[in-house]
């Protein structure tokens, strides 16, 4: 297995994050690992800079120097997260949202994405956080073994609204931290 080392981003570095989604945005499309996201609609470019600006967001460097994987922890959940049977009782920003988990197709099969959520859930608890959630396609299998190996638990599937997406159906996971 590879080096990765994660760090949040800084601000020096918003153009750097915004054109790491942009490669893994064209990079996947097409592919069995498509993310079907859209060039500055999501992750839009002010959600990155904003991420940035609040230390949301975590960046994996590989051992060349290159950004290989990033995601976003945030306290903002998305309309219809507050119907979901959550297993953990939180107050408002007691809960992360993980969002935008990316690995560049260079780099997959190194174990990147595991480490980067590592590292993310350390420092949740760390920040006294209560929970970690996220959601995901519900055929996205492939991330959903990686989130089980991690803890979380899958509480079902559920409608979600995404400025981009519309209201779509979500399987939506959660770690009690």
């Amino acid at each position: 297995m590879a080096n990765l080392t994660v760090r949040k981003a800084t601000t020096a570095n918003p153009d750097a994050v915004i054109d790491f989604y942009a490669r893994m945005i064209d990079e996947m499309a097409g592919t069995d690992f498509d993310v079907l996201w859209k060039h500055d609609v999501h992750p839009s470019h002010a959600f990155l800079r904003e991420s940035v600006e609040h230390g949301y967001l975590y960046l994996g460097i590989a051992e060349d120097g290159n950004i290989a994987s990033a995601l976003v922890v945030d306290r903002t959940p998305a309309d219809g997260y507050q119907q979901v049977p959550w297993r953990v009782t939180v107050t408002d920003g007691e809960a992360g949202i993980v969002h935008a988990v990316a690995t560049l197709p260079a780099y997959h099969g190194n174990g990147f994405a595991r480490e980067l959520m590592e590292a993310a859930i350390a420092t949740s608890r760390a920040e006294g956080l209560k929970a970690l959630r996220l959601d995901t396609f519900v055929d996205n299998v492939r991330s959903h073994g990686l989130y089980e190996k991690l803890g979380f638990t899958n509480v079902g599937t559920f409608p979600v609204f995404y400025d981009d997406l519309g209201t779509v159906q979500l399987d939506m996971f959660e770690l009690p931290l």
